[in-house]
């Protein structure tokens, strides 16, 4: 059957009742300065005075909220505590509306500018931006917001330009930027003013470090004595102690541009260690808390205890011995480390050229300090005395006595007085110790020559291992022993 007419009705929402009450809008006001300068204080409490202002004359508005950010930067909005907070409470339903001052003051990144406008939108919260006569109900507002957001970037861009150029140019003429530090303040106007208490914990961690102390007994130490962390805290981490150590500030040194900012718009702060910027040095240039000497001792201490990755194996350090110590047949250095080829020996030293003649060289690290902690408590103060009067070893004699008298014994080998006292000690060459045809392990009690820097020289028996089973091994020991060698049967 045909259809003569199809009715079509408008479908309309049903008026509401005449005594409804007008909703008002919860409008919130976000306001941000780029610094924490007294003018721009300032600025702030006047932006947040004329934003309660406007929202109270408004009839049909409540405020919601003021949001302020202060010395923060617009180019991301991540390290803005307020405006996350303004957002969240959007997310909640907290508000409908914000106003802001401009594009700039919400954003000077493009991308994030819209994104968080769109967030918005969808949540049914629309932003006005007052300086920049947009309001995002409209429907052209967005096409506007770009070109204007994109303009803000631009500024952005050009102003952090402006500000490294004049950074620089200031570094170039060796004037630094104070900044805050642990031992030092700024008072009336001159930098770097040694603050005693304070000094006294910096003086502390680098004498704790360098007499052998690990960074959490260091913290352990300074947490008994309940020293604050330079945050004002009660527990210190392993960075405020390790940055405390590294800094050439503390030794009376001033790098600039140590630090470069990677760009406008993320304001990661990078090491400048490859200098991709120019960076300057200024020594000397104010009162030290820590000689030079100390300085560059913890900073071969840190070295030597580094942790690396080297041909398959952990390569633990070089602590406390340094450089000092070399294989006695192919002058390598030795390195302190768990052994894998000699299961029994946990903790030695040895060395791993692999394409050397010596094969491997072990020596059990407890059995050298023991030998070390020897030949110091066995060092003659009346010898060292009649060194004194030689010009060439009578510094370091008297350097020697100073110790002597202060520490006639020691309980553990420390860096600190190896390098002090110790010019070189020397391993003796173990084919001068070979006999008769040796086992794949062979140990032997190798003479120790310790040369101490005050002339005398000391020798002491150390126990140590050959590892003598690699066919380079076997061929040189043949040359160098003949018949007796070549006529061992290896399994």
């Amino acid at each position: 059957m045909a259809i003569d007419h199809v009715k079509i009705t408008k479908l309309q929402k049903e008026k509401e009742a005449a005594d409804f009450v007008v909703q008002k809008l919860r409008v919130a006001a976000y306001c941000r300065v780029s610094t924490d300068q007294e003018e721009q204080r300032g600025s702030l409490k006047e932006q947040i005075r004329a934003y309660k202002e406007l929202i109270a004359k408004k009839d049909d508005w409540t405020l919601a909220g003021v949001y302020a950010d202060e010395g923060v930067t617009g180019t991301s909005v991540s390290r803005r505590c307020e405006f996350m907070r303004m957002i969240k409470d959007c997310e909640s339903g907290k508000v409908d509306l914000i106003v802001t001052k401009s594009i700039s003051r919400f954003a000077r990144n493009t991308l994030e500018c819209l994104t968080y406008v769109r967030r918005l939108a969808e949540m049914g919260v629309n932003v006005v931006f007052e300086n920049n006569n947009i309001d995002t109900r409209d429907s052209c507002s967005e096409m506007l917001l770009t070109v204007l957001a994109a303009f803000a970037q631009e500024e952005s861009r050009s102003i952090s330009e402006n500000t490294i150029w004049g950074i620089r140019k200031r570094y170039e003429a060796g004037i630094p930027r104070w900044s805050k530090l642990l031992g030092y303040a700024k008072v009336d106007g001159k930098d770097h003013q040694i603050v005693p208490d304070e000094a006294e914990v910096v003086r502390l961690v680098f004498d704790l470090y360098e007499h052998g102390s690990s960074y959490a007994e260091i913290i352990r130490e300074l947490e008994r004595r309940q020293i604050p962390s330079p945050r004002g805290r009660a527990r210190w981490g392993r960075s405020s102690i390790l940055s405390t150590l590294s800094n050439e500030r503390y030794m009376g040194d001033l790098v600039l541009q140590k630090y470069r900012v990677e760009n406008h718009i993320t304001h990661k702060r990078r090491r400048n260690d490859n200098l991709d910027v120019p960076s300057w040095r200024l020594e000397n240039h104010h009162q030290a808390l820590v000689s030079r000497k100390q300085f560059a001792r913890v900073q071969e201490i840190r070295t030597m205890r580094l942790n690396t990755r080297r041909s398959g194996t952990l390569e633990v350090n070089q602590y406390p011995f340094g450089a000092k110590l070399v294989c006695p047949h192919c002058g390598a250095s030795l390195y302190r480390r768990p052994s894998f080829i000699v299961p029994r020996m946990a903790d030695v030293l040895h060395c791993e050229r692999g394409d050397a003649p010596c094969g491997r060289f072990f020596v059990r690290t407890s059995d050298l300090e023991q030998a070390l902690l020897d030949a110091y408590a066995k060092l003659d103060v009346d010898s060292v005395e009649t060194q004194t009067k030689r010009d060439e070893y009578a510094d370091a004699a008297r350097t020697t006595l100073e110790v002597k008298e202060k520490s006639p014994l020691f309980k553990r080998v420390d860096y600190w007085w190896i390098d002090e006292l110790i010019d070189r000690f020397a391993f003796a060459d173990c084919w001068d110790f070979l006999s008769d045809a040796p086992p794949k392990e062979y140990e032997i009690v190798s003479p120790l020559t310790i040369y101490w820097r005050c002339g005398i020289v000391t020798k002491i028996d150390v126990k140590t291992v050959w590892a003598l089973n690699s066919k380079i091994v076997r061929d040189v020991a043949s040359l160098r022993m003949g018949e007796r060698y070549e006529n061992y049967a290896y399994s």
